[in-house]
């Protein structure tokens, strides 16, 4: 059955658009296969945790005020510079262990030694991480990490255990901060991407060709390496190779498959599909779009669907099941971009992050710092839509993960104003079916205050 499943992804996964990290038809190594772990390099020891940091009371804010605010300067937390705000870098992570405990990570300033061990074009960080109280913002337990790259390193996994990637290698962790040996590959890592309930994995990585011809002929193009499509149980080492292709594949996880778009029936119109582990394609729903829609999941049973509409200020976005019903839809507007979302493990809610630009932008446009006015993020319940809470972040950092939310979904963090604010959410509600109407509107996220 699971090669029945590999060779239904195959053609849908063409059609994907791409996506962050690095599939021939040659026999295919699975994880299991690959060579032993080796220790992380440069990773140190736990160290003793300093001193309870000092709590500052909120400064004025027109909305709800957060019940725990942690001051981070003492952390030993700098902000980045404004030069790093177009290069979408990885500097910070803030992650719920649990409904209690907080996970916080973040680049530590300073002059670092060069090591045996460091590769040309190494572009190395030394992160500081932190097990941090959520109630009264004492720190737990810290470590400390020399990181090689500036791309994501750390992803919630399921019941407070995260997985870690340094350089090629990926390592398991819980809030003892100790890392254990997961998986090693001796190619490039391009993409790793976790489905909201955490407990699937998508792994894509370089695979060398089938054919490493060499040639000196200049005019002769250059051979790339293809990439390896693997998804994963979070925590197992056995792989179903979804595609090989010539670039990373965007590949949207729910509970039982993934989700990909074919032409509708009509004009400019698409059906959303969900492709089973196990089983046959069914269709979820149609939607009108004058592009290819991105698939967003944001739970085990839901997804948004975003489209385009041909005014250019219009982004429909349209929320639906894997039942195949229609929960709500909104429209949100084109001047906030590099959207960023994360979501509560039981998927009663997630939080849509995005950067605020002053002027319109295309898909062809660059960005600098002075396009870049804020950065919004805006917690909505999953099922009904509605829109919880708005709070901008400060300082911005581009590449996400200076928000979360608590596993149960009761309880939002955000890095914002000097400190860890932490604020507890409204029950989830459902919205009455009348106000699930296809012409209901709301406002985008960043609209709130």
């Amino acid at each position: 059955m699971k090669h029945a499943f590999a060779m239904t992804a195959l053609g849908m996964l063409m059609a994907m658009p791409g996506c962050f990290l690095a599939c021939p038809q040659t026999p295919v190594q699975s994880p299991a296969q690959l060579p032993p772990q080796s220790p992380a390099p440069s990773l140190s020891a736990p160290q003793p945790p300093p001193s309870k940091p000092a709590q500052k009371k909120s400064p004025p804010d027109p909305g709800p005020h957060p019940t725990t605010r942690i001051d981070v300067e003492p952390l030993g937390y700098t902000p980045p510079s404004a030069f790093y705000l177009t290069y979408r870098l990885t500097s910070a992570s803030l992650s719920f262990i649990d409904d209690d405990h907080l996970l916080f990570s973040f680049r530590v300033g300073g002059l670092l030694k060069r090591l045996p061990s460091d590769r040309d074009g190494d572009d190395d960080q030394q992160i500081r991480v932190m097990v941090l109280d959520a109630h009264t913002g004492e720190v737990l337990r810290q470590t400390e990490w020399r990181m090689h790259d500036r791309s994501q390193y750390l992803w919630p996994l399921p019941d407070g255990k995260f997985l870690v990637r340094v350089r090629d290698s990926l390592f398991l962790m819980d809030d003892s901060l100790v890392l254990k040996p997961y998986l090693s590959f001796d190619s490039d890592l391009r993409e790793i991407r976790v489905s909201p309930d955490r407990r699937m994995l998508v792994v894509e990585r370089d695979d060398p060709p089938k054919l490493a011809l060499s040639s000196t002929d200049p005019h002769d193009p250059e051979v790339r390496n293809p990439v390896k499509v693997e998804v994963l149980t979070a925590g197992s080492t056995a792989a179903t190779v979804l595609k090989e292709t010539q670039a990373p594949v965007n590949v949207p996880l729910v509970a039982d498959g993934i989700l990909d778009t074919v032409e509708g029936n009509q004009l400019a119109s698409y059906a959303v599909r969900e492709v089973p582990f196990a089983g046959t394609p069914k269709i979820l729903a149609q939607v009108k779009s004058t592009c290819q829609p991105t698939l967003q999941p944001v739970s085990a049973h839901v997804a948004l669907v975003m489209g385009c509409y041909e005014a250019a200020d219009d982004r429909p976005v349209v929320a639906i099941s894997t039942d195949g019903k229609e929960l709500w839809r909104e429209q949100w507007d084109n001047k906030y971009v590099w959207g960023w979302f994360t979501s509560a493990q039981n998927g009663s809610r997630f939080a849509y992050e995005s950067i605020q630009v002053a002027r319109p932008i295309s898909v062809f446009d660059e960005l600098d710092e002075s396009d870049i006015s804020a950065q919004l993020v805006g917690v909505y319940d999953t099922e009904s839509g509605k829109l919880v809470m708005v709070k901008n972040t400060s300082p911005v950092l581009t590449a996400g993960q200076n928000v979360s939310l608590s596993p149960d979904g009761q309880r939002f963090a955000v890095l914002r104003n000097g400190a860890i604010e932490i604020y507890d959410l409204p029950p989830v509600t459902v919205r009455p079916p009348d106000a699930l109407a296809p012409g209901a509107q709301k406002s985008p996220p960043a609209r709130g205050k």
